[in-house]
Parts: structure tokens; sequence; C-alpha cells
């Protein structure tokens, strides 16, 4: 397909197999690269390339999902032990917004309180399954909107809150969440992050997530998305409601409560419920869909992220308090790397993600890149051995 486009657009013909080759030599290279950027700022002399301080940076991390070899599983043509994997990203930006003597939203956006939104955006969250604890869902390529503002809020009434984006870069690996926080930490040492008067990390809940905010961000504002939580406290009032009415009249005082930073009153009801519908026994197996299992485990999340959920606080600190933005991220990754008829090994994986990761970012890193990088006349490439 990407032969076929570069010999439309730009009248070069290239097969598919020579051009995924060049691929993934550039891969490999910006794979390099990454790595010594990384090294260099572990030992202290990566510099800054960044003169500018931003006033409000970001650093959002999330999973993807992305079918991969097993290079033990056998040998010969095709592939071989393949399973899903994860990859990781990374999206780091600066933003610019104002800062507020008062909350500038103090009301639950609109979005969030319509039946056919909120189903829609739990439904999409629990397709990719964010929320696989709760629920059945095996995994999917829905992905839910994650504006703030729905089409009701006109121009005219919209506060200045959210900020808005202004530069994006990118990180992505295959490689473990350990890996992972030093180079998300080296690309924000480069672009000046450190110096910024109000840093936020954003993530979905995950333990590996704020693992790396403790490690390398801890002087930054951490923010649980706020999407996942309204999902979490949705599926548990479905839960423990009878009726579709009084599911949707405890997510709305769930939800709002949590939109305005009363977070304890929610976790005193779900403290209720859970007493009210009892124990679960240490050998007693049940659905994911249990009610008793569905508000233990919505309780446990919003008490492990209860120091992270002061959004009428980051409102007004003219903070953002959802991951949209690498919601979206992982998404593009995902057009490019995920699909049941890709299978990759683990080399190629990785070097793909490098240069889906340079495109993506808005610094022209790719194209900078392309333009220094030496291009040899004739390349000699080894043959590929069919293995898994």
């Amino acid at each position: 397909m990407a032969a076929k486009a570069l010999e439309k657009l730009a009248d070069v013909k290239v097969s598919d197999r020579q051009l995924g080759r060049i691929t993934e030599e550039i891969g490999t290279e910006m794979t390099r690269q990454r790595d010594l950027k990384t090294t260099r700022h572990q030992e202290k002399t990566l510099p800054v390339a960044v003169a500018g301080i931003p006033s409000l940076v970001v650093v959002e991390i999330d999973g993807g999902r992305y079918l991969a070899r097993d290079p033990a599983a056998g040998t010969g043509p095709g592939a071989h032990g393949v399973g899903w994997k994860e990859d990781k990203a990374a999206c780091l930006v600066t933003m610019t917004g104002a800062v507020f003597d008062h909350d500038p939203h103090p009301d639950l956006p609109t979005c969030f309180t319509d039946k056919k939104s909120v189903a829609k955006l739990v439904k999409g969250l629990t397709s990719q399954g964010s929320l696989s604890e709760l629920t059945d869902a095996s995994g999917g390529d829905e992905t839910p909107e994650l504006s703030v503002f729905a089409a009701a809020d006109t121009p005219t009434t919209r506060p200045k809150w959210p900020p808005k984006p202004l530069v994006r870069t990118s990180i992505a690996t295959i490689r473990d969440c350990d890996a992972l926080g030093p180079m998300v930490a080296a690309e924000a040492h480069a672009r000046n992050f450190d110096r910024a008067p109000r840093k936020v990390f954003l993530g979905d809940g995950g333990k590996w997530i704020w693992g790396i905010q403790k490690t390398y961000f801890s002087k930054y504002t951490a923010v649980v998305d706020f999407v996942h939580v309204l999902s979490y406290v949705y599926l548990a009032a479905k839960a423990v409601c009878t009726s579709s009415d009084e599911h949707w009249e405890t997510y709305l005082r769930w939800a709002s409560a949590c939109w305005q930073g009363n977070v304890e009153t929610v976790i005193t009801e779900l403290t209720r419920w859970r007493d009210h519908l009892g124990p679960i026994l240490d050998d007693e197996k049940l659905p994911k869909t249990d009610p008793r299992k569905v508000v233990a485990t919505t309780l446990g999340y919003v008490e492990n992220n209860r120091s992270r959920m002061n959004y009428a606080q980051y409102r007004r600190e003219g903070l953002p308090t959802m991951s949209g933005l690498v919601e979206s991220l992982i998404k593009q990754f995902n057009y490019r790397v995920k699909g049941t008829e890709k299978s990759w090994r683990q080399k190629n994986a990785e070097s793909i993600l490098q240069v889906r990761a340079a495109v993506l970012s808005e610094d022209e890193r790719f194209e900078k890149h392309m333009g220094n990088r030496e291009c040899p006349q004739f390349r000699r490439y080894e043959k590929t051995k069919q293995t898994g």
C-alpha cells in the first residue's frame, strides 16, 4: 500500500519489501538515537534543546496493543506463536491557558449528562479493555470521544478552560515500563519541561503509570483521567441500581461529586454499598459484572486515586483533567501497528514505532532526521531468516 502511494504521489517505484527494509533501517537509527539520548540524560550530559520556558507542560502515558511473534514458537515460513502484546506511548505537550480565581467550569459538562453520549463513552473504554476488570470486553478498535464539551456548548458560552495544546512530541516502545520511564524523562528534559511553572502528569489510573510519575515526575501535579473515573462510577451505579432512572440519577450524583472535587462523598456511598452487598469470600469466583466485584473494584480505584482527583482545584490552576491527547495518540499508533493481519518481530515493531513517533511529533524531527542522515547509493541487506 505504501509503495503504491509513493509511486503515485512521488513517481518513485519501490517494491513493498524494499520500502519495508528502508523503513526498518530508519527506525533502527532512530531507536539508537533515542537510547543514546536516554543514556546521556541519565549521565546528566543531555543538553536542553529548547531555549524558551513553557508556561504549562503535560505528560500523558498509556498503553496500546499489537500482535507479536514468539521467536521460540517455531521456524519456517509464516508467523509462529502470535499473541497480543502491549506497546507503550507517551505524549509530551506544551499548552497555553489562563489561571482563575474561581472554578471556570463547576458544572458537569453536557457531554457527560447525556445518556446516549455517556453510554457510548463507557462502551468505547470497555471495548478497548481499559476497564477489563469490570467487564468481559476482549478489546477492540473503538475509541471514545474525550472532548470536554459537547456540541451544545456553543463558543459564546465556553469558558477559557481547558488549556489549548501547542506542540506535541511522542515516545513509544515495546519495552517495559522500567525502560519507558527514562525515555520520557529524557524527552521532557530536552524540551525544557523541568523549568515550567505548571507541570501536569496525566494517567488512567494504572499502577505502572503512577510508578513512572513517582520516579521521574514527582514534582508534577498527578491527575487521574476524569473520563476513566466517570466510567468506573457509571458501571458501579449500574451494578447497584434496579432501574434505569435510579442508575442515571446515582451516576449523575457520583460523577458531579467527582467533577467538583468531592470524592469523599462518593467513597462514603460506595463503602455503604460494599457493606450492604456483603463480603467476597476468599474462595469465591465471581463474574466480572457481579455487583460486589464491581463496587469493590470501583471503590479501590477511587480510593487509590483520591489524591489525584481534586478537579476543581486543577481547573482553577488552568490544568487539563483528561488524557484525551494520549488516547488519540494511541489510536494513531494503532492505525499503523495494530491489526489481526499484522504480526511483528520485536525488532521490527520497535523500529516502526520510532518512525511513527517521529512522524506524529510536531517538532519536525522526522524531517530533520531524513535531511541529516547519510544515504548510501548501494545497500546490502542480509537475507531474512524464516523464523518466528
